[in-house]
């Protein structure tokens, strides 16, 4: 845990269990459920417990305390613990400390990559072993789910040259991660693929039981534990600026494809070919309308829930790399987009993304016609009475 304040910790871990779904009055037990997830959740766990005088909340500070090696958890356990006897709550001897070869195993680590355009994100997770390091490797894609998984033996002179060239060849870097957090995403896009009956590269199931036993455990999005959420959502500048991410060499991929835009794409081709010739006022409504149309679909519906994550996953990619302000602007957009109910609409950031990819493979398509005119000794009508609306 960073050395940050007690309070700052505390808000944050309140953050966390409300984003988990954990009220504010929850007992022992539905704290219980959600403890060893996130230390500022642990912290929180504990100051709560300590006002909850009864036994069961004593069983569950010291088992916290137990499993937690954060000096600030810890602390705010005793405290706690000390409240409870205070208020008369009997509170039974801690066990003894665990051996030391029953802390042998070393943890996990885990990395992530920024998401791209179509959606696709590398998940690593990597456990020592005695002479290396075991590398699973995962391929997703939000909203499709698992493509490939792989388990490999490496070193860790090998693992720093993989990311290396990652980052010379392909500009793609990979930032630290919570180890759970890469394993429950990796976890839900092998069940995301499954249902929707894709094949994935790999034995998944397989190739993971060698690194980890227990099931994946549902996270929050990572950024929660790193911003404050309520201040990025109350803050209208974040949203304001959101258009800058379009400028972060992360985004260069972050478009719609000419398939995704061909039922747009070929309602700008009907307005423009009409037999009756409109005005440029008139096209200009047209295009007007279909353009705001065309943003509330693109980002909203079935999709949206995937937007907002991937979206999530950049804010904390940014903040990973020190880039605060262009992470509040990602989870700004996020926030959004979660709670509005016109897709993208009047989001900056969707709607400089939907227009810029359209308007390019309009003036694409335009340009080819352009080229084809050229070479054509036959002139359509509608092609005359647009060149004869433009000389007027």
């Amino acid at each position: 845990m960073p050395k940050t304040s007690r309070d700052t910790q505390l808000r944050q871990g309140e953050l966390l269990l409300k984003s988990w779904g954990v009220s504010t009055d929850a007992g022992a037990a539905a704290l219980r459920e959600v403890a060893g997830r996130e230390t500022a959740a642990d912290l929180a766990i504990a100051a709560r417990l300590g006002a909850l005088a009864e036994s069961s909340s004593a069983e569950v500070l010291l088992a916290i305390e137990q499993r937690s090696q954060d000096k600030l958890v810890r602390k705010e356990v005793k405290r706690a613990l000390y409240r409870l006897t205070q208020r008369g709550v009997a509170v039974p001897h801690a066990p003894p400390p665990r051996p030391t070869v029953l802390a042998a195993a070393p943890p996990l680590e885990g990395y992530l990559s920024p998401v791209d355009g179509r959606g696709d994100q590398l998940v690593w997770l990597i456990k020592p072993r005695p002479g290396g390091l075991a590398h699973l490797f995962v391929v997703l894609n939000d909203p499709e789910g698992m493509r490939e998984v792989s388990l490999s033996e490496t070193s860790r002179k090998a693992l720093r040259a993989a990311r290396q060239e990652l980052a010379s060849r392909h500009e793609l870097h990979l930032v630290d991660a919570d180890w759970r957090y890469c394993d429950f995403v990796a976890d839900r896009a092998f069940r995301w693929a499954t249902a929707g009956g894709r094949t994935v590269s790999g034995d998944y199931r397989g190739l993971r039981a060698q690194l980890v036993q227990e099931p994946a455990t549902e996270m929050a999005p990572l950024i929660f534990s790193r911003l404050h959420v309520e201040a990025v959502r109350h803050e209208p500048r974040f949203l304001v600026e959101s258009t800058e991410l379009l400028n972060e060499k992360e985004f260069r991929t972050w478009f719609f494809d000419a398939e995704t835009l061909k039922s747009y794409l070929d309602e700008i081709r009907s307005i423009r070919d009409s037999p009756l010739v409109l005005s440029p006022a008139q096209q200009q409504e047209r295009f007007r309308s279909l353009t705001e149309r065309a943003i509330e679909d693109l980002f909203g519906g079935t999709q949206r829930d995937s937007w907002v994550r991937r979206l999530q996953e950049m804010a904390y990619f940014f903040h990973a790399t020190a880039r605060v302000e262009q992470a509040k602007r990602a989870l700004a957009t996020a926030l959004a987009l979660e709670s509005g109910s016109h897709g993208g609409r009047d989001i900056p950031f969707c709607e400089s993304l939907g227009r810029g990819s359209l308007a390019a493979f309009w003036q694409a398509e335009e340009q080819r016609e352009v080229e084809q005119h050229r070479s054509s000794l036959v002139v359509t009508p509608q092609q005359a009475a647009r060149e004869a609306e433009r000389r007027r």
